[in-house]
């Protein structure tokens, strides 16, 4: 027998690709696939729990819109100016104010208010929202306020409006931003004259109930 031909007797055997041991075929490949899918799963998962809220960037200082014959803009009474606004009793006004969403998502508002006070000298009585404004993207929101409560401020007192409180969601997840104003709005308490519900004792109301 030559060596040709003992080496044409022996077995030649290649990996089993389906055994434990084997090519990537085998159990523990898809095993290890299996733990990187979920992890990378998971990461994604954390990601869009701790990162979504800085892709919600609302842009700031933005000039409120009000009717023309609304009050007075003063540019030299304060930092940046100050808007008088008239007080003209249960009449409505419209307080426009530009949304400029700087994120790279989709936001939809859906609330949005100017002051919370249990007695408010504008109470807010309606709005344009919910308003979906795109990723790069401006829009307006439109607040209907109402002129109320003046009993409860004396002729000096003053409401200031600097900012408007938004709550909306992105990609199903809530939020809550301010949005500053340029220049604050101001709305000051009513002498007799023009609140007809005050009366002409000053203690039947109390501001500090408010």
């Amino acid at each position: 027998m030559t060596l040709l031909d003992h080496g044409q007797d022996r077995e030649v055997t290649s990996p089993d690709v389906t055994s434990p041991e084997g090519a990537p075929g085998g159990r523990p490949f898809r095993r290890r696939a299996l733990r990187a899918g979920v992890t990378i799963a998971a990461a994604l998962a954390l990601g869009w729990a701790l990162l979504l809220p800085y892709g919600v960037r609302i842009g700031q200082d933005v000039t409120p819109g009000l009717p023309v014959d609304a009050g007075l803009y003063v540019p030299e009474y304060g930092e940046n100016g100050t808007y008088g606004l008239d007080y003209r009793h249960h009449e409505t006004v419209t307080l426009r104010v530009p949304i400029r969403n700087r994120g790279p998502l989709p936001l939809t508002l859906t609330a949005a208010s100017i002051d919370d006070g249990l007695y408010p000298l504008l109470v807010h009585g309606g709005d344009n929202l919910p308003l979906d404004i795109g990723p790069w993207s401006e829009g307006e929101l439109e607040l209907e306020l109402t002129f109320d409560n003046c009993r409860y401020y004396h002729e000096r007192a003053a409401e200031t409006y600097e900012s408007v409180a938004l709550q909306g969601s992105v990609l199903g997840r809530d939020f809550e931003e301010q949005v500053t104003l340029a220049y604050p709005v101001v709305l000051h308490g009513q002498v007799i004259l023009t609140c007809p519900d005050r009366t002409l004792r000053r203690d039947d109301d109390h501001p500090d109930s408010r």
